[in-house]
């Protein structure tokens, strides 16, 4: 009976370790996050300027991303996403939805037409 326990409790031991490693060393696949409401990010363009220019944005994996646009002048967006996506918008106010960011990563969100980055999207 000793001899069963023991085996019992290091098996155990070995799959707690075993799942703690998959867990952390998994940028593939990771638990959708339970929230239905998109992050949004709201952008200004005016001139030759952005805002924000370059900030960090946390966004939950599988949570969907909305642009709210508001600019001076036409122009468009490109987000280095796998696929890639771009988004025109004009003058006046625009929202640009990117759907759902399911793995993990860095995006960048770009202004192609000033050549600024105008966030990165955390995905984590």
């Amino acid at each position: 009976m000793r001899l069963t326990a023991r085996i019992i409790a290091v098996v155990a031991a070995i799959c707690g370790i075993a799942s703690i490693a998959t867990a952390c060393g998994n940028d593939v696949a990771t638990e959708p996050s339970k929230s239905s409401d998109p992050v949004v990010v709201e952008i200004n363009f005016s001139g030759d300027s952005v805002d924000p220019h370059g900030n960090q944005v946390d966004v939950p994996v599988g949570n969907s991303v909305e642009l709210d646009v508001t600019a001076d002048a036409a122009g468009e967006i490109h987000v280095h996403s796998d696929p890639e996506q771009s988004a025109a918008y004009g003058v006046g106010t625009t929202r640009i939805s990117l759907g759902a960011f399911k793995v993990p990563g860095q995006y960048e969100v770009e202004s192609h037409t000033l050549g600024k980055t105008i966030v990165t999207l955390e995905v984590q």
